[in-house]
C-alpha cells in the first residue's frame, strides 16, 4: 500500500500543486488502491498485486497532455527562477519569527512607557537627575529591542516582491489564519478594555492634585500594557496577510504573472505619489484639515486593483 503511495507521488513531485492536480492525483491513488485490494482478495501477492496495478496504471503522460498540464509546467520553468518558492518550513519559521519580534516590539513599547513613568515619578518625588537616568536606560533597552527585533525580520525581505506558493500550502496558511481568528480577537479585546481601564489612576489621581504627576505615571505603564496586546495581535494577523497576498501560484502563466507584476509595481508607485501629494498639499498650501482625506481615498482606490489582480 505504502509502495503505491510513494509511486503517485513520484509521478506528481514535478507538477504544480494546483485544485485540479490534486483532484486528479487522489482519484489515481484511490482506483489503484481499489484495483490492489481487489487482486489480493483473489488470491495475489501483495508484490504482484503492488506490480500488476502500477504496469495497468503505467504512467500519467497521456492524460496529462491532455490536460495541457504538462506544457504549463515547462512554461513555469522559464520563470520560476525569478521568485523563489516557500515551503512549509520557511512558512512556520516566517510565523514564529513574527511572533518572536512581536512580543520584543511590544516590550520595547511598555519600555518606552515606563521611560516616561520615571521622568513623572522623578518630577513627582523631586529626583529628576535619577528620573532621567532611569528614563535614558530603558529607553535604550528598548531602542535595543525595535532594532534587533528589525533585523530578525529583515532576512524576509526580499519575499516583498513575490514568491511561489503551492495549492498545500496555501491552504495550510489559510487554515492557520483561520485558526488564530479567536486568539486576535481575544487580544484585541484585552488590549482596548486594558487601556481604557488605564485612564482610572488619572481620574484618581485629578482629585489628589499633589500626586496628579505619580498617577499619570501608572496611567502611561498600563495603557502601553495594553498596547502590547494590540501590537501582538495586529503582528501576528499582519503575518498571515503577508503570505497570502504576496503569494504567486505555482501554476500561474507568465501573461497572469506578469500582469501581477505590473499592478503591484504601479501600486507601490501609487503610495509614493499619494504621499509626495499629501506632503505638497499640506506644507505649500497649508490644507492640514483636509489633506488626510487623500489617504483614505487612495486606501479605497488600492484596495480595488490589489483585489482584482
Amino acid at each position: 500500500m505504502i509502495a503505491i503511495e510513494n509511486y503517485v507521488e513520484t509521478m506528481f513531485m514535478n507538477l504544480p500543486e494546483t485544485e485540479e492536480i490534486q483532484h486528479l492525483k487522489n482519484d489515481i491513488l484511490l482506483n489503484m488502491i481499489e484495483k490492489y485490494d481487489e487482486l489480493v482478495s483473489q488470491g495475489m501477492t501483495e508484490n504482484e498485486a503492488i506490480g500488476s496495478v502500477i504496469s495497468e496504471f503505467g504512467n500519467v503522460d497521456e492524460l496529462l497532455n491532455e490536460l495541457e498540464i504538462k506544457k504549463e509546467t515547462k512554461n513555469n520553468n522559464i520563470f520560476k527562477n525569478d521568485f523563489p518558492t516557500l515551503d512549509l518550513d520557511e512558512i512556520d519559521e516566517y510565523i514564529a519569527i513574527k511572533r518572536e519580534t512581536a512580543v520584543g516590539i511590544g516590550l520595547g513599547v511598555i519600555g518606552c512607557g515606563m521611560g516616561v513613568a520615571a521622568i513623572l515619578m522623578g518630577l513627582q518625588f523631586n529626583l529628576i537627575i535619577i528620573g532621567i537616568i532611569t528614563c535614558i536606560a530603558i529607553v535604550a533597552i528598548s531602542v535595543g529591542l525595535f532594532v534587533m527585533n528589525g533585523l530578525k525580520l529583515s532576512k524576509f525581505n526580499h519575499l516583498e516582491k513575490g514568491f511561489f506558493l503551492n495549492h498545500r500550502n496555501r491552504e495550510y496558511i489559510v487554515a492557520e489564519d483561520k485558526n488564530y481568528t479567536k486568539s486576535f480577537t481575544m487580544a484585541l479585546v484585552i488590549g482596548i478594555v486594558i487601556c481604557i481601564l488605564s485612564s482610572i489612576p488619572v481620574l484618581i489621581g485629578s482629585q489628589r492634585a499633589d500626586y496628579i504627576l505619580l498617577y499619570t505615571a501608572v496611567t502611561v505603564v498600563i495603557s502601553t500594557i495594553g498596547c502590547f496586546f494590540l501590537i501582538y495581535a495586529g503582528c501576528v494577523k499582519s503575518s498571515y496577510s503577508f503570505l497570502l497576498e504576496n503569494a504567486i501560484d505555482e501554476s500561474i502563466s507568465q501573461k497572469e504573472l506578469d500582469r501581477k507584476m505590473f499592478w503591484k509595481k504601479f501600486n507601490d508607485s501609487f503610495w509614493l505619489i499619494i504621499v509626495a501629494v499629501y506632503l505638497l498639499i499640506s506644507f505649500v498650501f497649508n490644507n492640514w484639515s483636509i489633506s488626510w482625506i487623500i489617504f483614505p481615498v487612495a486606501g479605497v482606490l488600492s484596495g480595488l486593483w490589489v483585489k482584482e489582480n
